[in-house]
């Protein structure tokens, strides 16, 4: 099972209400910083968020927990003092979300693969990948070995911190947590990892009707690639490649 963007919402809840057929549970990040129009108050994802920790701390082996751009200011202090003006981010409530992140740091990753697809928040672009990580190959397991030893140090973290102008930042090519979907579609910086399956959210799909409700959109499908920030959850057949939209009456 998938679980994009949690951003406090619940729909994770129902979805893992039985988790027994699945062989893996995977949180794509961004725990915390809850949009205005979804009305969840701070506090709210807050607890939302322990409960999260709580339910992988149940089940250490089936769920995966992965950080995304909102994570890393609260998670990490050398990457909040050069990013935490990037995104959303609660200066009010910083020490108590730091404190959880790090007293749980064990729990979380930054790459996980599954089968034959990787998985991140953002995307892994190849550009990226060969100028600041310095690896120019396709191997799943080596890139995400690599990708998870980023958070070890300060000059790891400023690897995470590359930013495209898309997205705020003057980087040619954004890291695994920051770029832009424009960016992985488009397909210019994916040269030498076009064969990799990867999942990831980060661009929220939302849209408003137009009697002015709030319509949460579809997966984002190309090639290799599938971008699921629906606020929703989603089933994957990793053999096949594909995913199966697991939505829920009124999970936001």
């Amino acid at each position: 099972m998938l679980l994009p963007d949690i951003h406090g919402r619940k729909f994770w809840k129902e979805a893992c209400t039985d988790i027994s057929g699945y062989d893996r549970v995977i949180f794509l990040g961004d725990y915390l910083d809850p949009y205005d129009f979804e009305y969840i108050s701070v506090d709210e994802a807050i607890e939302n968020f322990k409960e999260i920790i709580s339910f992988k701390k149940k089940n250490m082996e089936k769920v995966v927990l992965l950080l995304g751009n909102h994570d890393m200011p609260y998670a990490f202090r050398d990457y909040y003092e050069f990013s935490s003006w990037h995104c959303l981010h609660s200066s009010m409530h910083h020490d108590e979300i730091s404190k959880l992140f790090e007293d749980n740091m064990k729990l979380f990753g930054i790459c996980h693969v599954e089968g034959n697809v990787i998985f991140t928040h953002a995307g892994i672009d190849g550009g990226w990948l060969k100028e600041s990580v310095k690896y120019d190959g396709d191997d799943m397991n080596e890139i995400s070995v690599a990708l998870n030893k980023l958070t070890s140090d300060k000059y790891g973290l400023l690897k995470l911190f590359k930013i495209t102008r898309n997205r705020g930042g003057n980087d040619r090519y954004g890291s695994c947590i920051w770029t832009d979907l424009h960016n992985m579609l488009s397909g210019r910086s994916m040269k030498g990892i076009e064969s990799l399956k990867q999942v990831f959210g980060h661009t929220l799909q939302v849209f408003y009707s137009g009697s002015g409700e709030i319509v949460y959109g579809n997966a984002i499908e190309q090639g290799n690639l599938k971008m699921i920030d629906t606020a929703n959850a989603y089933e994957l057949d990793t053999e096949k490649f594909e995913i199966k939209s697991l939505r829920y009456k009124g999970a936001v």
